[in-house]
Parts: structure tokens; C-alpha cells; sequence
């Protein structure tokens, strides 16, 4: 057991003081301190780890167009492609706008070449409205924008930048995706077909991000097109999802779009949620709409108030507030860096503090972790490659120049590097307590998780300009805008879309142009809008004529006899199972009464004449009723297994003493979880034991600190602590190690506790629970 183990890594810390500076000699030391003082990201070191950056970008990349293109999707293990959402080639897609970020015109324009070629936008194909819209359209308007900042890239683009072959191609991929925005709300359905529109049997259940997230690329298209109806159907979404949140300020999972009535009530900031908040903000500050702000603070206010606990946040009820489900989803890693971008820095650098006890732990982020127990959901523990939590450390390092960011970050490209990399690519973290993997690296590698590492460890990026450079662009109609000036707003795809170039193409700068003046913005035209019932705006009804005439497709029959068959496949295979488990369930219960009389010293036989009866009546399924009923025995025996537990449970008696809501107080500072329960431990099973008392666990603290929520383990009882034996005394560290050990671990440094990365530690301690340094502490002046 780690916790047990630790016990002799204190004791083992004057011999590692020793064994340090022997194998470290006086160089390794110097490092060691050099790290450790905070100087250690140098521009070298950054520099070395941007180099590490793109040398995965690239392994990942040719990987593969080498092995998968022109599917979507590398399968790394395997080394073979495949088709994941609607054969767009789509990795190469989302990989356009890094290639320029890390500065390969030359790639570049081979790629766009090859994506012009293969793309189709008309595939009798059904598609997520969701996820093409922030992949496809999204990564095609970002390479649009930004491939003007190298003149011979755009040399043949007649028109640019409000035309262009990639823009082209965005706007038939966003005019294949309107259809869906065709409901009585004007929310839009979750999948469309390209070639033949949404079908009239298409469920109008749609998660709340897939409501939410296309004010950023559709606006951008409009702005770039001259064209508002993409810009006005984005916001109509908005409008509709707005008017639907709780009397609490709180939204949904799922909604019916045709009705506006919610199907999943269960509200938080993680998946199927996410980006609608994220587009409210970034919105706001794009298409300068103070109301879409105005809507995220109100957002903030109820999250903070009904699923903020500490600084994680749970899933509760939409309606009640009550927490429904105390788990953190590695999606929700995204919040400190919006906070960030709104200017709420130190909210946002505690809360990921809270985070990246996570990361220290199993070296990324699962997708789901509970928080009371500290480990990863069953079946819910793999780690996609996600971009989220190194997105978050990049605004955050931006804002403060602080290198615990960078040290998060490097540790992050360290733990990929090592335990993703296979012989043509990255793959999927299966399990982030194991580290084994599965065959699928998911586009956004190459679109997100590289690109944010990458400007992490690159801070002369152009992405991050000040606004003291720019260049001046002419367009093809006598416009003239300052381009690239920086502010640069990523969609929730990483791909950056440059807000100066949005005004070169505007229907206000036509405007402006015609009459020779230039508007003043007074306010937000968008608070201004007549709503309807549903929450659209009015006038948007007619924007294509009648509801019916908005976007004439046709049904292909062939398709939908297609989608009949296989839904009469699957009810059948449903009714199948659902029949079995029924048997099952009910030789179960034979089973059970056999054995309950058995305990009794009776005899009995249901199990077998129950099982006789089946195979009279079913003759020609004998082998599958015997596997259930083999099924039911072993299910039985585990219930059986189970019960003796429960009875030695029972046995152990209740304990003496609790501490709730309250903690041990120690003399030591001790920032580490993984010591917090050795102490506990040595409680339990050192000094109580001498005291004739029980003793359930309860957290360790130190002097006028409160319990913190990742502290409570073990401990449910209800009742607090008191005990006369400890109003008055604290627990030293010297107590269990003795003054001299005490002092080698000073010479070391209390720095080695609290950090991950350093081996020779890791190896007593496990390498898990390691919670962040605290640099305000005592011994970070006294060492």
C-alpha cells in the first residue's frame, strides 16, 4: 500500500540526501536548485521545449498523411486511416493554421492543394452539425485569414480577403449545415445529411455546446462573405438557448430543439455544456456585442453560486441547484483560461492550481474524476490527447509570467511524449493510472493539444502581438484595414480567427465606404432585438421567405429505407437482449432460493426444474440457456461473495473518535496529500493505539487552515471531532523521524515534496498525490 510505503520514505530521506548529491555530483545539484529557485524555464529550456513541440507536431502529422489521408483520422497503433466525422480528410484540415503558427509556408500550401482537391462538401453522408462546424468550417476560415500574412500564398487569390478558394469551400460547407438551423426555435438539430438535408425523422434532441457554439465561425463568415445570414441564424441559437435557462440561471444537457424543453436537466461546465460559455465571452469581444458578455457574467454568477464547490465544479440540477453527480470532467479544464481572457486572473489561477493536482497525479487529466474519492470513474479514465488543460496554462502564462505554468505545461509534453508515442503517431491514454493506450488519435492533436503547447513555449509568436505591429491590406474593392495587429480569438477548435481583417469585408465597412463616413457604435444593436415566443428574433422568420422555403433539400428515399432497415435491425437485437436479461434475472432468483434453503438445511431443486421447463419450451436455444444459466450461477456466487463481506464489515466495530469538517493540526506545512494520509496513518496506528482509542482517518492540516474538500478522505460521519487528549498538543514532524532526519530533509529542501519530476522521490512516494508548491510558505525562505 502507497500510504504505508511512505512511512519509510521519511525515514529514508537522510540516506537520499546523500544518495543526491552523490549521483548528481556538484552540477546535478546546481541544477536541482537552479529548478527549483524558479529559474529554471531559461530561454533555452523554453526554447527546447518548443522544439520538442513541433517534433511531435511533425511525427504526428506525417504520420499521418503517410498512413491515413485522405480519411479523416490515424489510427497509431495500427498505423492505417480511418473515417470518423464525414470524410473530410478532417486531420489535415485541423492541422492548416499550425502549419503557419510554426511558420511551414512550404507544408502549407501543399496541404491547402491537396485539401482543395479532395474535400467534398455534397457527400451522401450524415454529419455532426457541431463538430464540422468548429473542425471544417473553422479550420478552413482560420487558414483563409491567416495564410495573408505570407503575400505569395495569396498571390493567385482573386479577391482576398473576402474571397478565396478556402473561404469558398467554408461557405458550401456552412450553407450544407444550415438545414439544421430550420426548428421552430431556431435552435438546430445535431446532424445533418450533406447532400439531402436533415430527415424528417431526425431526433430534435441537441446537447446545449451543440446549440451554442457557431456565433464565432458563422460570424466570421459573415463578416468575411458580406453575407449576415449565417451571423443572424448563429445568434437566433443564441437568443432561443438564453431564453430557456432555469429561474436559477442555470442550462441544461440536452434540449429538444423544435419545443425549447429540456431532456437532461443535469447543468455544469463540462461536456455537452462547454462551449457555449466559452462563445458567449469570446463573442463578445470579436463582434464587440457587450449582451453576449453580459450573458456569460450572468452565467458566472449562478455557476459560482450553485455548482462551484470550492474550486472544482459539480453536475447539479438545473432547477434545484442540488449536486446530481461530484465529478470533474477533463473538458471543464478550459474554464481558467476563459476567466482569464475576461480578466478574473486569480480566480482562474486557483482553480487551476485545484486542476493540475490532477495532471501530478497520473500525468494527464482523465476524463472523468470523482472528487471525494480522488480517482478516475470507472471506464471513464482515458486520457484523448485533450487540449483543454494546456489551453488554460497558456492564457494564464500570458497573463502572468509565472513558470509554474510552463513547469505544468513541460510536464504535460513529457508524459505524452513519453507514454502516447507510438511508431507513427500519438494515441488515446486508455487508462491514465496504467498508461496504456488505444488505437485513435483524435484530430485535434494535430488542431489544438500541439498548437497550445507549441504558443506555450513560443511567446515571440505572432499569435501573441500586442497590437504594436500590423499590416496595413488593401482589398479588391478600394477597402483598406489594419490586418494581424494581434487579439487574436480562437474557436473551440484552437483556430484563431484575426478580428481586424472582419471589418475589411463587413456589410459596415460597405457601408462605411458608400457614404464616406465612419459609424459610431453606440451600444449593442443586439439588445435591441424583438424576441419571439421561442426566442428568436422576429424578423429572422422570413429571412429566406417561409419556414418551408428556407432550405429546399429533398429526402432521398434509398437513404431512408436504409435508416428503416437498420433501425428494425437494431429494435430486434434490443428486444433480443432485453429478453434475455429477463431469463436470466429469473434463474438468478432460482438460484438464489436454492442456496437461501441450502443455508437452512433444506433441499431444493428450482434452479433445475425452472431450467427444464425453458428447454422444453425453447428447444432450438439450448446452448444459449445454458450459458445463462451459467451466467446466473457465477452471478450468484460473486452476490454470495459479497454478503460475507458485508457480514465482516459488520463485525468491525464502530469507531471511537471522528473528525469532521475539522483536522489534526501539525507543525510542519504540509502541502502533499500523499502525506496528509501518512500522518493520518501514524495517528491511527502509532498514537491512538497508545491511548486505547479507536481512530477513524480524518484530514491533517496545519496551524489556522481549514479542511480542505481533497483532504476528506474515508471520513462520512456526521458528527465532529472532539478529544481532550489533542485541544493542546500539535504533531511534529520530528516526532516519527527524529531532529537529525528532520534536518537533512531541510537541507534537501521541502521543495523535493511538493513537485513531481523529481525521480529519486518518486520512487518512495509513488510518484502520485503531489499537490502544487505553495511559494509563500516558511521554508521557501529558510532553505
Amino acid at each position: 500500500m502507497i500510504i504505508r510505503k511512505t512511512v519509510l520514505a521519511l525515514l529514508a530521506l537522510s540516506i537520499l540526501s546523500t544518495t543526491l548529491r552523490a549521483e548528481e555530483g556538484e552540477e546535478g545539484q546546481k541544477h536541482a536548485e537552479k529548478k527549483n529557485s524558479g529559474t529554471y524555464f531559461t530561454p533555452t529550456v523554453i526554447q527546447e521545449y518548443r522544439e520538442k513541440v513541433r517534433r511531435m507536431f511533425y511525427h504526428a502529422y506525417n504520420g499521418y498523411l503517410d498512413n491515413a489521408f485522405p480519411l479523416d483520422e490515424l489510427k497509431p497503433i495500427t498505423c492505417v486511416g480511418q473515417d470518423t466525422w464525414g470524410s473530410f480528410s478532417l486531420s489535415l484540415i485541423d492541422a492548416l493554421d499550425t502549419l503557419l503558427v510554426m511558420g511551414n509556408t512550404t507544408e502549407f500550401k501543399r496541404a491547402v492543394a491537396m485539401v482543395l482537391e479532395k474535400v467534398r462538401d455534397d457527400a451522401n453522408v450524415n454529419v455532426s452539425v457541431f463538430e464540422t462546424n468548429i473542425r471544417v468550417v473553422g479550420g478552413l476560415l482560420s487558414a483563409h485569414m491567416l495564410a495573408g500574412r505570407h503575400r505569395d500564398l495569396v498571390a493567385d487569390w482573386a479577391g482576398y480577403p473576402c474571397d478565396g478558394p478556402l473561404l469558398k469551400l467554408a461557405v458550401k460547407m456552412a450553407d450544407r449545415l444550415m438545414p439544421a438551423f430550420n426548428t421552430d426555435t431556431g435552435m438546430p438539430y445535431g446532424t445533418v445529411n450533406l447532400k439531402y438535408g436533415v430527415h424528417k425523422d431526425e431526433t430534435p434532441i441537441t446537447c446545449t455546446a451543440g446549440v451554442g457554439t457557431f456565433i464565432i465561425e458563422f460570424g466570421t463568415l459573415s463578416r468575411l462573405t458580406g453575407d449576415d445570414k449565417y451571423e443572424k441564424v448563429a445568434l437566433k441559437a443564441l437568443d432561443a438557448l438564453w431564453s430557456t435557462r432555469s429561474p436559477i440561471g442555470l442550462v441544461g444537457n440536452h434540449i429538444n430543439v423544435q419545443t425549447g424543453a429540456w431532456t437532461a436537466t443535469d447543468s455544469g461546465i463540462g461536456a455537452g455544456v462547454d462551449s457555449y460559455f466559452e462563445y458567449l465571452a469570446k463573442a463578445a469581444y470579436l463582434f464587440r456585442r457587450p449582451s453576449l458578455m453580459k450573458q456569460f457574467h450572468e452565467h458566472v454568477t449562478a455557476i459560482n453560486k450553485h455548482v462551484r464547490k470550492d474550486d472544482w465544479f459539480m453536475w447539479v440540477s438545473m432547477t434545484k441547484g442540488a449536486v446530481s453527480l461530484p465529478i470533474f470532467q477533463s473538458l471543464e479544464a478550459f474554464w481558467p483560461g476563459i476567466l482569464t481572457m475576461v480578466g478574473d486572473v486569480q480566480d482562474a489561477s486557483r482553480i487551476m492550481l485545484t486542476y493540475a493536482e490532477v495532471i501530478r497525479k497520473y500525468g494527464f487529466p482523465p476524463e472523468f474524476y470523482n472528487i471525494h474519492n480522488e480517482e478516475p470513474v470507472d471506464k471513464r479514465s482515458a486520457f484523448p490527447l485533450r487540449p483543454e488543460m494546456v489551453e488554460s496554462l497558456m492564457y494564464l502564462y500570458r497573463a502572468t509570467r509565472d513558470d509554474i505554468w510552463l513547469e505544468l505545461g513541460a510536464e504535460m509534453i513529457d508524459a505524452v511524449e513519453a507514454s502516447a508515442r507510438t511508431k507513427c503517431g500519438y494515441a488515446t491514454i486508455n487508462n491514465v493510472k496504467e498508461h496504456n493506450i488505444e488505437d485513435r488519435m483524435e484530430s485535434f492533436f494535430l488542431a489544438e493539444t500541439t498548437k497550445y503547447m507549441y504558443l506555450l513555449f513560443d511567446p515571440d509568436n505572432f499569435i501573441h502581438s500586442r497590437g504594436d505591429q500590423a499590416s496595413i491590406l488593401t482589398t479588391s474593392k478600394n477597402l483598406t484595414c489594419a490586418v494581424y495587429a494581434g487579439g487574436y480569438i480562437f474557436n473551440t477548435e484552437a483556430h484563431p480567427v484575426d478580428p481586424g481583417m472582419l471589418d475589411c469585408c463587413s456589410i459596415q465597412a460597405k457601408k462605411e465606404q458608400e457614404s464616406g463616413e465612419k459609424a459610431v457604435n453606440n451600444g449593442d444593436e443586439h439588445e435591441k432585438r424583438e424576441l419571439s415566443e421561442n426566442g428568436g428574433e422576429k424578423y429572422y422568420d422570413n429571412q429566406y421567405g417561409t419556414v418551408e422555403e428556407l432550405i429546399g433539400f429533398e429526402v432521398d428515399e434509398e437513404m431512408k429505407k436504409e435508416a428503416e432497415r437498420r433501425k428494425a435491425e437494431e429494435d430486434a437485437v434490443r428486444k433480443r437482449e432485453e429478453t434475455l436479461d429477463k431469463i436470466r434475472e429469473v434463474l438468478l432468483k432460482a438460484h438464489h432460493i436454492d442456496a437461501q434453503k441450502l443455508k437452512n438445511g433444506e433441499t431444493s431443486e428450482t434452479a433445475k426444474k425452472l431450467m427444464e421447463q425453458l428447454l422444453k419450451s425453447y428447444p432450438n436455444y439450448t446452448n444459449a440457456l445454458e450459458f445463462l444459466n451459467r451466467e446466473a450461477m457465477v452471478k450468484l456466487a460473486d452476490i454470495q461473495t459479497l454478503e460475507k463481506v458485508h457480514e465482516l464489515v459488520r463485525e468491525i466495530p464502530i469507531p471511537e473518535v471522528f473528525c469532521k469538517n475539522c483536522c489534526l493540526p501539525l507543525h510542519e506545512i504540509v502541502d502533499s496529500v500523499t502525506l496528509r494520509v501518512l500522518m493520518a496513518d501514524i495517528f491511527e496506528f502509532h498514537i491512538y493505539p497508545k491511548r486505547n482509542q479507536k481512530y477513524h482517518h480524518g484530514p491533517v492540516c496545519w496551524l489556522e487552515e481549514t479542511p480542505r474538500i481533497e483532504d476528506d478522505y474515508k471520513n462520512e460521519h456526521p458528527d465532529k471531532w472532539h478529544s481532550a487528549h489533542f485541544d493542546n498538543e500539535i504533531a511534529v514532524l520530528s516526532d516519527f523521524v527524529g531532529d537529525d532526519d528532520v534536518e537533512e530533509i531541510r537541507k534537501i529542501g521541502f521543495r523535493h515534496l511538493f513537485a513531481p519530476g523529481y525521480r529519486y522521490l518518486d520512487q518512495f512516494t509513488g510518484g502520485r498525490n503531489i499537490a502544487l508548491r505553495r511559494t509563500t510558505s516558511w521554508y521557501y525562505r529558510n532553505t
